[in-house]
């Protein structure tokens, strides 16, 4: 049930994903679920993730770059205006954005994804601004996002804002993609990095398994690291299909957007919870299968087969088939 329910969010989420060059509707549903999900998956404190090098990547990034202000968005009676970077939130670097409505109802300004220096990252923004007024707000660039791409320092920043109805949420409009360009030196886009398991290899869409993490706090729990490339003139979605962990069928789930020519580093992450509910003190092995879709229309490109994760420590035979709560599946 609880993997159902975990397939249903994921499904959720991707009904958000959509062109970058039009506006696109969406369903009420969609933006009030994302704007639950900003709130539940707010970074933790540095304090909340001792041991996990987090603390220390906060500390060594690089808060120089700034960037110029300038509108980034006028149209139907609304204006944004990125006014400077700012690097006093503890979960992350923000883009400070103000918001002119014009209008006569009060809007939502979200963002559904956004790049940094070549890779995606998930942005917290939810900024409501009400009719005729004037509002002050952020889109946050989580650090935990940014240490697992080795992003130490903003260059060039890539993003899409939406923008919906606040007591509705029904569509306004929507962004093309807009770049901001920081102080800092502009290094070139990084390579694809091909160093570690290949998962998938086809079709200019490359998923490299770059081992599994017991001693992150963050995730409370183990995670599989994923890197990600997108060489297609499309925005893809890589998503989790089933994940076994020593045989036994895991809740857990990755739903990746993206753009073209972008990477991305994802973690597929074994929550604590199911580990102890399963009895697994020691992760023996993995498995686990990806989908790849259309991010616009969720059309599935491929998938794969079940794939056996490399681990560091030496594998213990798995059963054959995964396992439930109660031994079957």
């Amino acid at each position: 049930m609880k993997k159902i329910i975990c397939l249903m969010l994921c499904a959720l989420a991707a009904v958000s994903v959509c062109a970058c060059n039009k506006d696109d509707p969406q369903p009420a549903t969609e933006a009030a679920s994302e704007t639950a999900q900003v709130e539940a998956t707010r970074a933790a404190t540095p304090d909340e993730v001792d041991g996990t090098g987090l603390k220390s990547f906060i500390t060594s990034f690089d808060k120089a770059p700034t960037a110029e202000g300038k509108v980034i968005f006028e149209k139907k009676d609304i204006a944004i205006t990125f006014t400077e970077i700012d690097y006093s939130p503890i979960s992350g670097p923000g883009l400070k954005f103000k918001i002119d409505n014009k209008g006569s109802k009060g809007v939502i300004i979200q963002s559904p994804y956004a790049v940094v220096n070549g890779y995606m990252v998930s942005p917290e923004m939810n900024l409501e601004v009400a009719e005729g007024k004037t509002a002050t707000g952020s889109m946050i660039l989580p650090y935990f996002n940014l240490a697992i791409s080795e992003v130490r320092s903003l260059q060039k920043i890539e993003f899409v804002l939406r923008i919906v109805e606040a007591k509705t949420y029904e569509p306004i409009t929507k962004t093309d993609l807009i770049t901001v360009t920081t102080t800092a030196k502009q290094e070139p886009q990084p390579d694809c990095d091909d160093n570690g398991q290949t998962a998938y290899d086809k079709n200019d869409v490359k998923i490299i398994l770059k081992g599994v993490n017991t001693d992150r706090a963050y995730s409370d729990g183990a995670e599989l690291m994923v890197y990600m490339y997108n060489g297609t003139e499309q925005n893809i979605a890589v998503r989790t299909d089933d994940v076994i962990v020593n045989g036994y069928d895991m809740t857990s789930a990755m739903n990746c957007t993206i753009l073209p020519d972008k990477r991305a580093v994802d973690v597929v992450t074994f929550y604590k919870l199911d580990m102890e509910e399963f009895g697994i003190d020691e992760i023996d092995s993995v498995k686990v299968s990806f989908e790849i879709k259309n991010a616009d229309n969720w059309e599935t490109l491929d998938a794969t087969d079940m794939i056996s994760v490399e681990l560091a420590a030496k594998e213990t035979q798995a059963p054959t088939e995964a396992k439930t709560k109660t031994g079957s599946k």
